[in-house]
């Protein structure tokens, strides 16, 4: 694992005083400050050596504290200083000095499992063909997948069983089941990672109804915040319907020359279209917008929103699809791309086919060629999801019962003035408490892996609470090349 070889080759376990030398930006590859400030160390960013002076002699020099100091340019140390720090140079060639290092750069996102199948080469690979033949034929094998993805999900929840994750905590927990969803999928192996949602469930019911009193500038807890967090200067809004971490693990991945902040957030509950993106697109909760089951006002909501913050009527759109009729007056921009929610929908071969699928969309660069200019018409581009997906088997088909919604997911149930529950499939149904929701109104979610389809059909889909449906990406675009 990538983590392990960092930590060896600056010697962590044995070393207080670390000056590292980061020239090539490897810190974007590999976020070694969160584990060196994780190992007890003060970080320091060595900038402007008579600064730095000042601060050796005052606080370091005596101190028995750890310290990293990282070095991103070719700027004088002086040698004094060398002589009290371990020095370590990190980068691709000093992790992997057996592989071609502008090979590996291209397998970037794959970093840690060309690292887990690292440990088993011997042997020089470092042209350019025998990078490329090692990671092909060993890296991607089905066996080094299936091997790291069993090490992954041993980690995945803490051990301690007593232990309350938090909504930050489940969040890399997300992150990491859809890196090994991603894998699973790419080598066609079967990885079970469902044992996460009843887990998760837990925080569903103890911990999300108070996301809406988390305060972030940057960061939105919940998709609610994101209009007040974006809504300044000239703002562009992609919303990909239906994208979930693990969907966007496989689009991701086609992104070359796109360089972004990756962040998550939390969907609005029940997990449909109508709710969660009309809650995304006007900074309001489901109980407050006027209709929350039907995307009939979606548009005239999202523009009352979006005046509210300053903005003209001419100076915002709204639009659905690839090529938005931007003018010389736009400063907000939403466009809603349905591709993946349609795939989502239309699957048959569940995760593999969506990896399949996603591939080949993702490989048309539509998305990669819309963002690029919006990029160059000086938009601030951001990138999410209202909803993410899962895989279900029907339970059986629910009609005429409760209030219509305007979705194609089946995994919920709203009924209205307290009508009578009938039992339907008790087992496999959870009564949600509706936070955030109009209390006029009673909703049911199908538990993890179930929907309300024909009995025994196998479905991708979303209204739920699992967390491959609630947890979603949030993108901040942070320049193309």
């Amino acid at each position: 694992m990538i983590e392990k070889r960092i930590i060896e080759l600056f010697s962590i376990e044995y070393e207080k005083r670390l000056l590292i030398f980061d020239i090539n930006g490897f810190s974007v590859i590999y976020d070694y400050i969160k584990l060196l400030i994780s190992r007890k160390f003060q970080v320091i960013i060595y900038e402007d050596i008579e600064a730095f002076r000042l601060k050796y002699e005052q606080e370091i020099k005596n101190s028995n504290d750890k310290y990293a100091v990282i070095v991103h340019s070719d700027i004088y140390v002086p040698y004094d200083i060398r002589k009290q720090f371990f020095e370590v140079e990190i980068s691709l060639k000093s992790i992997f000095p057996k592989l071609h290092e502008d090979t590996v750069r291209r397998y970037i996102k794959d970093i840690d499992l060309i690292s887990f199948a690292y440990g088993e080469l011997y042997s020089f690979c470092d042209t350019k063909e025998k990078t490329e033949k090692f990671i092909i034929d060993k890296v991607f094998s089905r066996e080094n997948i299936e091997s790291y993805c069993v090490l992954l999900i041993k980690k995945l929840l803490p051990s301690n069983d007593k232990y309350v994750i938090n909504a930050n905590e489940w969040i890399e927990i997300a992150r990491k089941k859809a890196q090994i969803d991603y894998y699973a999928s790419k080598g066609n192996i079967t990885i079970d990672t469902r044992f996460v949602d009843e887990k998760f469930k837990n925080f569903i019911f103890n911990g999300y109804q108070k996301l809406a009193g988390e305060i972030s500038k940057d960061v939105p807890a919940i998709l609610t915040k994101i209009i007040d967090i974006i809504a300044n200067g000239k703002t562009a809004l992609i919303i990909i319907d239906g994208m979930s971490l693990f969907d966007f693990e496989v689009i991701s991945r086609y992104w070359e020359g796109i360089d972004y902040d990756f962040y998550c957030t939390y969907a609005v509950i029940p997990t449909t279209t109508a709710i969660s993106r009309q809650s995304l697109l006007t900074g309001k909760y489901p109980r407050e917008l006027k209709n929350p089951f039907s995307l009939s006002q979606e548009e005239k909501e999202f523009l009352e929103a979006i005046k509210k913050k300053g903005y003209t009527k001419k100076q915002i759109l709204y639009f659905k699809g690839y090529n938005p009729p931007i003018s010389y007056l736009t400063k907000f921009l939403v466009i809603i791309i349905n591709d993946v929610d349609d795939l989502v929908h239309a699957q048959k071969q569940g995760r593999v086919g969506m990896y399949n699928d996603l591939s080949l969309w993702a490989k048309s660069g539509k998305l990669q060629k819309l963002i690029k200019e919006l990029y160059e018409q000086g938009f601030n581009i951001y990138i999410t999801s209202d909803h993410g997906n899962t895989c279900c088997v029907g339970v059986g088909d629910i009609r005429n019962v409760g209030v219509e919604v305007e979705t194609k997911s089946k995994r919920m149930l709203v009924l209205k003035d307290f009508a009578e529950y009938k039992d339907f499939f008790t087992d496999k149904v959870i009564k949600y408490p509706g936070y955030y929701l109009d209390k006029d109104y009673q909703y049911f979610v199908c538990e993890s892996d179930y929907s309300f389809d024909n009995k025994d059909k196998e479905t991708m889909t979303h209204g739920g609470i699992s967390i491959d449906e609630v947890i979603v990406p949030f993108i901040k675009v942070k320049a193309v090349i």
